[in-house]
This record gives C-alpha cells, structure tokens and sequence, in this order.
C-alpha cells in the first residue's frame, strides 16, 4: 500500500512485492540485471514483485499486525 511516492505500507506480501518492483525500476534496474546481481533466478524475482513470497512470510505480517507494528518499506538515508 502507497503512503506516499516512496514509502509502501506492508501488510501482505502483495504489498511488499510492489514495492520491491516500485524501487527496482525508480533505481532503473532491470529484472535481469537485479537477478543477477543478487543470485536468483529472474523468473523467481517476477514471481516476488508478484507477491509470492509463501506462508512464511504472510504469517509474520499478520503476527505483526496483530500485535500492533506495522512495516514500512523506503529508501536509505544516505551515509556519510
């Protein structure tokens, strides 16, 4: 779920795949070019910006919600 133009509310894993494309694209990477650099396959990164992530992860975003936390996906302050 879009909070604003860069920060995605996870509540399922749906949400977290689209924010996973969301950010893959704004940073101009390709889904070739991001498999690769992460050692899966692209077919499987697809299927991930789909939301398919499996049970594992939908029940801890339940867990989490359940007892009161929520997470939120956006970039990385700069270091320095």
């Amino acid at each position: 779920m879009v909070i604003r133009h860069d920060e995605y509310q996870v509540i399922t894993a749906r949400d977290l795949g689209a924010a996973v494309k969301h950010f893959r694209a704004a940073a101009g990477v390709t889904q070739v070019d991001a498999a690769e650099a992460t050692g899966i396959g692209q077919p499987y990164l697809s299927s991930l910006e789909g939301g398919k992530f499996g049970s594992s992860l939908t029940h801890a975003l339940r867990l989490l919600r359940f007892v009161g936390c929520e997470v939120i996906v956006r970039p990385r302050e700069p270091r320095g």
